[in-house]
C-alpha cells in the first residue's frame, strides 16, 4: 500500500469529523436563527388573529382553556395596541360555541367582561394598568396575574431572543405536526450556572414549535419539572390579514352591570398584613380626632394607606410610601410647617376644613389629608409612631 493510499482513511475520517462538527454548529446556529426570525415576524406584523389552547398541570390543580385573540399594533395615540380576547367555552348541543370572559381595547379605551357575574369593567388602558398594580387582576380577569416591571420588558425582538439565550441553549429537535401544520421543534436546554437555585431544583425542559413556512410560533411546552407542566398550542395563526375596526369595540347589552375602573377600590389589608408586605416601618397615629375609626388599609402603588371615617361622614387618610404615590393639589400654594422635626408642606382649601400635609423622611413620603383642619392634621402627624 502506498503512502498516499495509507493517508486516505485517516484523512477521510478527519474530514468526516470536521463535517459532522460543522453540521452540529450549523444546527445550533439554525435554531438561534429560527428564534430570531420568529420574533421579528411577530414584531413586524401589523395585525393578527389566533386560536390557542392552554393546558397546565400542577400538584395543586390542572386545567385547560381555549382563547381566540385578535390584535393590531399602534392603534392608540402613543402606539398602544388594540386587542380582542375571547375565552371559548364548550360547544352547546346546537354546535354553537359559548364564550366566557372577554377583553377588548381600541388602543385607548378598554372593556373587560366577566360572564360569571355579567359585569363589564370600563375605562382606559392607563386605568387598567393602575388597577392591575393595585391587585385587581383576579377580580377583573378571573385569574391572579403575576406582577411585572415594564422596565424589564425587552424593547426589540432580537433583544428578547438574546435575553432568552442568556439562560438557554437552543437546539433543533426534528419536526412535528401542530394543529395540522408542519413545524420545526426546538429544544431550549437550561444553562445551569445561569439558572436560579429554585429552577435548578425543580428541573424541566422547554420545547418550542415554529411553523416551517415562516417560523411563526405554533406551540410552547414546559415539561418534566417537579412543579408541574404547561403547554400552549396554536390551531389558527393569521398575520396581516386585515382585522377590521369593529373587532376592537364592545357592545354593552341590557342587564350587564357596568363598573368604572376608576371607581375600583384597592384590596383591603389588615394592619398585620400591611406591616408584613411593606418594605418600610409602617407608622400609625397615636392620637386621632374624637370618635374617628379605622375604615380600612390599602396598598396603592407601593404605599400603605390607612383610611379613617368620622361620625359626620367626613374622612381622612394617613399614608406613607414612594415619592410618586401622592400628588399635591393643583393650583394651590403650600405653607411650610414643621412636623416630626422636619419641614413639611401644608395645603388647605379656602374653608380651612380640608387639608393635606406632606413631608419626606429619608426615601419615604408621608402624608395626612382629608376632612381635617390644619391643626388637626399636624397633631395627627406628630403622633405617628
Amino acid at each position: 500500500m502506498t503512502r498516499s493510499r495509507r493517508l486516505i482513511l485517516p484523512l477521510g475520517l478527519l474530514f468526516a469529523g470536521l463535517a459532522l462538527a460543522a453540521i452540529v454548529m450549523m444546527v445550533r446556529a439554525s435554531a438561534d436563527d429560527l428564534l430570531h426570525q420568529s420574533a421579528r415576524l411577530l414584531a413586524d406584523a401589523a395585525d393578527g388573529h389566533a386560536v390557542l389552547t392552554i393546558e397546565f398541570e400542577t400538584p395543586e390543580k390542572d386545567g385547560n382553556k381555549t382563547l381566540e385573540v385578535w390584535g393590531r399594533k399602534d392603534a392608540g395615540h402613543n402606539g398602544e395596541p388594540a386587542f380582542h380576547l375571547v375565552e371559548i367555552l364548550e360547544a352547546g348541543a346546537d354546535g354553537e360555541q359559548s364564550t366566557g370572559s372577554i377583553a377588548v381595547s381600541d388602543g385607548m379605551n378598554v372593556w373587560l367582561y366577566r360572564s360569571e357575574t355579567n359585569t363589564v369593567y370600563v375605562g382606559t388602558l392607563e386605568e387598567l394598568k393602575a388597577r392591575m398594580k393595585e391587585g385587581h387582576g383576579e377580580e377583573l380577569t378571573g385569574h391572579d396575574l403575576p406582577a411585572y416591571d415594564e422596565a424589564d420588558i425587552p424593547q426589540t425582538p432580537d433583544e428578547a431572543v438574546d435575553r432568552l439565550l442568556e439562560y438557554f441553549t437552543a437546539e433543533r429537535a426534528g419536526t412535528a405536526q401542530i394543529g395540522g401544520t408542519d413545524a420545526y421543534q426546538l429544544r431550549l436546554v437550561p444553562i445551569p450556572e445561569k439558572m436560579p437555585d429554585e429552577f435548578r431544583a425543580n428541573g424541566g425542559l422547554l420545547d418550542i414549535w415554529l411553523r416551517t413556512s415562516d417560523s411563526a410560533p405554533l406551540g410552547i411546552e414546559f415539561s418534566g419539572a417537579a412543579v408541574g407542566s404547561g403547554k400552549i398550542t396554536v390551531s389558527t395563526l393569521e398575520l396581516d390579514q386585515g382585522v377590521t375596526d369593529d373587532r376592537f369595540t364592545f357592545d354593552i347589552l341590557d342587564g350587564m352591570e357596568v363598573v368604572a375602573l376608576a371607581d375600583l377600590e384597592p384590596p383591603s389589608l389588615s394592619l398585620e398584613e400591611a406591616v408584613s408586605s411593606a418594605s418600610f416601618t409602617v407608622l400609625t397615629p397615636g392620637k386621632l380626632p374624637s370618635a374617628a375609626r379605622l375604615e380600612g388599609i390599602n396598598e396603592v402603588r407601593g404605599a400603605i394607606v390607612q383610611r379613617y371615617r368620622l361620625p359626620d361622614g367626613a374622612t381622612f387618610t394617613v399614608a406613607q410610601g414612594t415619592e410618586d404615590a401622592a400628588q399635591a393639589p393643583d393650583n394651590t400654594d403650600g405653607e411650610l410647617v414643621t412636623v416630626r422635626g422636619v419641614t413639611a408642606t401644608l395645603y388647605q382649601d379656602e374653608s380651612g376644613t380640608r387639608s393635606l400635609l406632606t413631608w419626606n423622611e429619608g426615601p419615604l413620603k408621608i402624608w395626612v389629608g382629608g376632612d381635617l383642619t390644619a391643626e388637626t392634621a399636624i397633631e395627627i402627624a406628630n403622633s405617628l409612631n
